[in-house]
């Protein structure tokens, strides 16, 4: 099969993770008169039934019942009509799709996600708890649909417009699932691909359409850059607050409890080094992005330990606010200095 690897301006690909609880996750709020009523509708399934006999008529149907994503999805994340010398863009789309679905190696992957997802009735009532905390944080804005795709391993869960969330099934098939290895994923991700992770994926995707600025530039002091991470764990823990710190921020139940018990001596590393107002754009990776390890720390200590810092120092500032700051005023009007200055983060 081969990998498709096209890029869409609305689409924020993210993978996730679990381990064990923590002691201390955000106080849970009252959301007993929050409503959300989510179905998440078997978009792969549809697109696999498409008769090749009846193929205009069946996706006339298609682009009726899914508006503008059907065509984004043949056309953008797919990548079906992009190829070959056919100069009717129509007649090209169609010999695509029709050759995609008659692939055994694509029946194949259809049938073991019919088999590992006969259904989503858990996913979606899991989906729809964390969008009644969304809802209550931020009732002016609101996902109305959700939609099940398969990408040829490229997306997981992604946000398409404001208000819609995808799902890449084929991103979650376990583990074990053998052709993870043969597209060169690495291990420290594919232990992450299973159902378990969908529900925190929407919610960081959805962080990411609202709320996310890039961190990265020569001119972020790397603490400043480990801190607006920091704001997405905190934002993600207010949305699932019965999840584990490990699945929030995705490391094993080993490594989550490894940073936990070396808190002090991870900041010790950071500010003897001198590490924390350095503006270097590659050290802001080194210590913030997801990886199966943290370069020049210890070998126990995970991929993005930074983040997991700037975690606890957003915790540490929301804590000390006593209630004063609010979710929304954290994610939209206060600054990693403010944060920082007034968290006095000493562990």
């Amino acid at each position: 099969m081969k990998r498709k690897s096209s890029i869409y301006i609305l689409i924020f690909a993210v993978l996730i993770f679990a381990g064990c609880q923590q002691q201390g996750s955000y106080k849970k709020v009252d959301i007993s008169n929050v409503k959300s009523d989510v179905k998440i509708v078997r978009f792969d399934k549809d697109f696999s039934a498409i008769n090749q006999s009846n193929y205009e008529a069946e996706t006339i149907l298609l682009q009726n019942k899914y508006g503008q994503f059907y065509d984004d999805y043949v056309r953008v994340i797919m990548g079906f009509g992009k190829e070959g010398k056919i100069t009717d863009t129509a007649l090209a789309v169609k010999n695509d799709v029709i050759n995609f679905l008659s692939n055994n190696a694509i029946r194949g992957l259809y049938d073991t996600v019919n088999k590992y997802y006969p259904n989503v009735d858990q996913v979606e009532a899991d989906l729809n708890i964390a969008l009644r905390y969304f809802i209550y944080y931020f009732p002016e804005k609101k996902i109305t649909s959700a939609y099940t795709f398969i990408s040829e391993f490229s997306y997981g869960s992604i946000t398409y417009s404001d208000s819609v969330l995808a799902i890449g099934l084929d991103m979650y098939l376990g583990e074990q699932y053998p052709f993870y290895e043969s597209f060169d994923i690495p291990r420290y991700i594919i232990r992450k691909l299973n159902s378990n992770f969908i529900v925190p994926n929407c919610m960081e995707v959805i962080y990411q359409l609202h709320f996310e600025k890039s961190n990265y530039n020569d001119e972020l002091p790397l603490i400043e850059a480990m801190v607006n991470e920091g704001k997405k764990y905190y934002f993600l823990e207010c949305m699932m607050p019965d999840a584990p710190d490990s699945l929030i921020i995705g490391y094993t139940s080993k490594q989550e409890l490894w940073c936990r018990g070396a808190e002090k001596q991870i900041w010790q590393y950071f500010t003897g080094k001198d590490l924390l107002y350095s503006t270097n754009f590659m050290e802001q990776r080194r210590y913030t992005t997801d990886g199966p390890s943290t370069s020049g720390m210890p070998p126990e200590a995970p991929g993005k330990v930074g983040a997991w810092v700037g975690w606890q120092i957003v915790r540490k500032f929301m804590k000390d606010s006593n209630g004063k700051v609010t979710l929304k005023d954290l994610l939209t009007k206060i600054d990693a200095k403010n944060i920082i200055s007034k968290a006095k983060y000493k562990p």
